[in-house]
């Protein structure tokens, strides 16, 4: 149930993120064409983005805690209550703040945060909780903003969910209700934290708010044989097409989790990853009646701008949802709605039936906006974004669950996306050639088929295999496998920007040399130079020998870093750990060369051959991750202003 659990605290505020966008384009990546205006602002493809000088920072900002829920039932809002409410929550303090970095420029759909520090302190920085977030990257990127994304940029948001390790509890923690409960009820002194962001800014605006955006949080304890990057819990898939913006469906509720328990006759829906808002702030102009209830008759339709309707007959109708239009009510809830006491009929329906989102739509009639999982069934996988070295062996884990139950002792199938085209030179790709991925197929070695366990959980080993520069100027390979359970396909609703698969960055096979020159490592470093501006300008240019000789002493501290540190370098975490110990074996005995030699620079020879054909039309998955880019990113973004959600 994780973050869904009876006891809970919800926060929310701001989160600065100034990620580094020279990097956002692979072609940017060929030392042989980069040229010096790729570096400056812009979004044309002769220029690095929106943030070209920016430095990666993730941080917590005026942040604090709305309300906690105890197991009890209770709701506390105010500070009389428990003293935890008003409290602050805030990142490291003394050191760097945390980072959030994309896998490679080719798979930018689930970004990651690392090295975020997650602390809850008073007005005075009393410490009464803290601890680090466990890295993971987003899942669950969906339209959020009804208008004003032209003002932002952003009219999206996605969702981290993690774990909070290596927990300090402070002396103030023994003065609150519910941090009493939450350290007596959570396991491994770990707990649960749910992130959902919103209305974050591309744009210059007037208002100041440029690389920021709105956090709704929620804390809560972690169980143990749970997963740690995805809340073990039923989901409700959005079907509901607005409308269709620049080939995109925007779909609003799209992806929303929600968990069931049945000794309480309760249920707990997390509204604040997929309620449509007004604007950047969280602001909510809806006013029409929306109802959750139990379905009585299978539904399986995908989303679609032809309405799915149902009537009295077909549901059972467990209660209004209690949202309020206005600026403060998703802000102060985190979108968090729990019904209690719900009838007995929909309670004992919603053990094996599904849960629909209704809107009035006539006497007796009803238009589904989002209905849950078909068979009740949801399947993730946990550490889903993955960097992996030659000869190295990841384990990952899988989940089944069914009406929000383990699956025990059934199959899942994986498989190996198919190869994607080289992308030739053109009107809108004019640098260079971008390179196909998912080849060679023999790079990385899986099982094809897995069983769950009695948690529901299948161990997935992952192996990555020589493969010799694929893409010629940038490292590696990205591999995306699918999974699915042996007996059913993924779920067609799952959302146009899904992003249920795993990602994989397979590094190049690389020697360290004995007596590492210069040469063996210019490329990398100039590669690093070019794009990310903030090292050259204000602390070394990475490109220049003698400038990192200088600076030695400070380059092997970062270098030498473990990769959770937020001071580790690179920052993007995308260097095998062969190049990582070469770079620093070089620094331990910088031999500058007094000729350097362009051939250190550029590589010679070309893209690996893409065994797909030119014009392949891509899968869905492959289509998901696309648009998922592209949304994130802003690229192609075409402003929509929506003053009805619901046409019919």
């Amino acid at each position: 149930m994780s973050y869904l659990n009876a006891t809970h605290l919800v926060f929310s505020g701001d989160f600065l993120s100034d990620v580094s966008t020279v990097n956002n384009d692979p072609a940017h990546y060929n030392n042989a064409t980069f040229q010096p205006s790729f570096q400056e602002f812009g979004q044309g493809a002769s220029n690095g983005w929106w943030n070209p000088e920016g430095g990666a920072t993730f941080q917590f900002q005026n942040c604090t805690v709305k309300k906690v829920s105890l197991k009890n039932g209770q709701t506390l809002t105010e500070p009389a209550a428990d003293i935890v409410i008003g409290k602050l929550i805030r990142g490291a303090e003394g050191r760097n703040t945390g980072k959030m970095v994309d896998l490679d420029p080719q798979e930018q759909g689930s970004s990651e945060l690392w090295g975020v520090k997650f602390r809850l302190v008073s007005v005075n920085n009393e410490t009464l909780l803290e601890g680090d977030i466990r890295p993971t990257g987003f899942r669950d990127l969906q339209t959020r903003q009804q208008t004003g994304g032209q003002v932002n940029g952003q009219p999206f948001g996605g969702t981290w969910t993690s774990v909070v390790e290596n927990i300090t509890w402070g002396p103030l923690a023994e003065r609150s209700p519910f941090l009493a409960e939450l350290k007596a009820t959570t396991q491994q002194n770990r707990i649960s934290i749910n992130l959902n962001a919103y209305g974050y800014y591309y744009a210059h605006a007037a208002d100041g708010r440029f690389s920021m955006g709105r956090i709704l949080g929620t804390i809560a304890p972690w169980e143990e044989e749970e997963p740690d990057t995805f809340a073990a819990c039923r989901r409700l898939y959005g079907i509901y097409v607005t409308k269709v913006n620049n080939g995109l469906p925007i779909i609003f509720f799209s992806n929303t989790n929600f968990a069931f328990d049945a000794a309480r006759k309760s249920v707990s829906v997390d509204f604040g990853s997929s309620f449509p808002i007004a604007d950047s702030m969280g602001g909510i102009v809806l006013k029409e009646k929306l109802y959750l209830a139990v379905s009585k008759v299978a539904v399986t339709d995908s989303f679609s701008t032809t309405p799915v309707t149902t009537n009295s007959n077909s549901v059972v109708i467990i209660g209004e949802v209690p949202y309020e239009s206005g600026p403060d009510w998703l802000n102060n809830t985190g979108g968090i709605v729990t019904l209690n006491n719900i009838n007995n009929e929909a309670a004992a329906l919603l053990e094996n039936h599904q849960l629909v989102l209704l809107r009035p739509s006539g006497l007796g009639q009803y238009t589904i906006i989002a209905r849950e999982a078909i068979n009740g069934v949801v399947v993730r996988c946990d550490n889903f974004v993955n960097r992996l070295d030659y000869n190295q062996t990841n384990q990952l884990h899988l989940y089944a669950y069914q009406w929000g139950q383990p699956m025990k002792n059934v199959a899942l199938t994986v498989t190996l996306e198919k190869p994607t085209a080289i992308t030739p030179v053109g009107p809108t790709n004019p640098i260079c050639e971008l390179p196909g991925n998912n080849y060679p197929a023999n790079g990385i070695s899986f099982n094809t088929t897995v069983k769950t366990d009695k948690y529901g959980r299948a161990v997935l080993p992952l192996t990555g295999n020589r493969i010799d520069n694929p893409r010629l100027y940038i490292d590696g390979q990205i591999y995306i496998l699918d999974y699915q359970l042996d007996t059913q396909p993924q779920d067609p609703a799952m959302g146009p920007l899904a992003n249920d698969n795993i990602f994989i960055h397979l590094r190049d096979y690389f020697e360290i040399p004995a007596e590492p020159q210069w040469s063996d490592i210019a490329t990398t470093m100039t590669q690093f130079a070019n794009l990310y501006p903030i090292m050259s300008k204000y602390l070394v240019n990475l490109a220049d020998p003698v400038a990192m000789a200088t600076k030695r002493d400070i380059l092997k501290f970062a270098f030498s870093q473990n990769i959770h540190d937020p001071i580790y370098m690179p920052v993007t975490r995308d260097l095998s750990e062969n190049k990582r110990l070469t770079i620093l074996k070089w620094l331990e005995n910088p031999v500058v060369a007094t000729k350097q030699e362009k051939a250190g620079l550029i590589l010679p020879g070309e893209l690996l051959a893409s065994p797909a054909e030119p014009d392949a039309a891509p899968t869905i998955n492959q289509e998901r991750l696309k648009n998922a880019v592209r949304a994130k990113n802003g690229a192609g973004f075409v402003p929509f202003n929506i003053d009805k959600i619901f046409n019919d």
